[in-house]
């Protein structure tokens, strides 16, 4: 049985190990790792030399990861603004491009902005093998069949089979696509805030809001694709009293005779509660306790180590996390850290480039003829995402 992948997969955690290192890691015989790192070096995926010379004996040889030997494309369709990331072997962007998508209800018009970012990224491979792409897609994504069932920041894709679109249009490349939320909690799980933890949520406080939810290193996805769906949360649609899209609303429903300005959004409302403006601090303040009542029913329900904030909301100051983490401390017998994002708007990204590997390593698995496409995930480190 040929380990070639799992061992790649290893490196691809560590960067750089020894053979024995290797052999111990992975579980497998010498010559079984020697065969794989052999592959691995004839197909320009690692280099290996000797280490600095050791007091006693031979020294080790180490083997790297050439994590620009090839590329996946990492696709951020998160609403208006569109990001595209080339990123390597390890996930680390090599080139980024950013977009609109102008006509959100044209779902042609949001393919073609996605391919045209792809194509312009592609050209920095200089050459080299781009293997496999995933998007995540504001909305409700059914992960299995690679259709968006419901977009309402990207009307237009709803009811379209968006993974074999871009696979089409980006010349039978494998694709596949998620919830966009739920990719910010994997990138922020991999190389972020919740970096090695298992139990992660990810709340998305934005012009909308959303959750990404992982239990036990698995993406919780929920039987209609919905989990996460946190904006229709009752008493009364929680995106209608929390979100940056209902906080000018309700700032303007309070004081109409006021000079709102048409401009006015959710950061400038903070800025004049922040002042002392008496309506602002109203409205923020039943903002603050509606999130605050988010994070504990969260806490309650799901007991993961972290929570993760995201989206424009957190950036106006350290107050709403401060909030969040006192409700959480006298609300529930053992509240989970809270954090802001390490990965800020890279966080779909990162998320997506991990999936996007995953599709890879199925790839590589094919062309190094190994039967096993899913290394070990306790073993290597990996999320589970397929």
């Amino acid at each position: 049985m040929d380990h070639t992948v799992t061992v790649l997969e290893l490196l691809r955690q560590r960067r750089r190990a020894s053979r024995s290192d290797l052999i111990e890691l992975s579980g497998l015989s010498p010559a079984t790792v020697s065969r794989a790192v052999s592959r691995l070096r004839d197909s320009g995926f690692v280099t290996e030399q000797a280490a600095e010379s050791a007091a006693f004996g031979r020294p080790p040889r180490l083997v790297e990861l050439v994590a620009d030997a090839a590329f996946v494309l990492a696709i951020d369709a998160g609403g208006s603004r569109i990001r595209v990331e080339l990123a390597d072997l390890v996930g680390e962007p090599a080139a980024v491009s950013s977009g609109t998508a102008a006509t959100p209800a044209d779902g042609d018009s949001v393919i073609g902005e996605i391919v045209r970012l792809a194509r312009g990224v592609s050209g920095r491979a200089h050459g080299r093998p781009i293997l496999a792409a995933a998007a995540g897609i504001s909305g409700i994504v059914d992960r299995a069949t690679g259709s968006v069932l419901l977009s309402p920041d990207l009307p237009g894709l709803q009811g379209l089979p968006a993974s074999n679109l871009l696979a089409d249009a980006l010349g039978g490349l494998p694709v596949a696509v998620d919830n966009d939320d739920l990719l910010a909690a994997v990138g922020e799980a991999t190389a972020g805030a919740a970096a090695g933890a298992r139990d992660v949520v990810f709340l998305s406080l934005g012009f909308g809001l959303g959750a990404g939810i992982i239990v036990g290193g698995r993406p919780l996805r929920g039987a209609g694709a919905a989990a996460g769906a946190i904006a229709y949360l009752e008493p009364g649609r929680l995106e209608e009293r929390a979100s940056g899209r209902a906080i000018p609303l309700r700032y303007r429903a309070l004081a109409p005779a006021r000079r709102a300005g048409a401009d006015l959004d959710a950061g400038m409302v903070f800025a004049r509660a922040a002042a002392g403006d008496a309506v602002a601090v109203r409205v923020v303040g039943e903002a603050m306790d509606a999130l605050g009542e988010l994070v504990v029913n969260v806490a309650a329900v799901l007991d993961p180590e972290v929570i993760v904030l995201g989206g424009g909301l957190t950036r106006n100051g350290p107050a709403l996390l401060e909030h969040l983490a006192a409700r959480l401390a006298r609300s529930v017998p053992y509240p989970p850290r809270i954090v802001l994002t390490a990965l800020g708007d890279g966080a779909v990204a990162r998320g997506a480039s991990v999936l996007a590997l995953t599709l890879a390593r199925q790839q590589l698995a094919t062309r190094f003829g190994s039967p096993s496409t899913q290394p070990e995930p306790a073993r290597v480190g990996v999320l589970e995402l397929v």
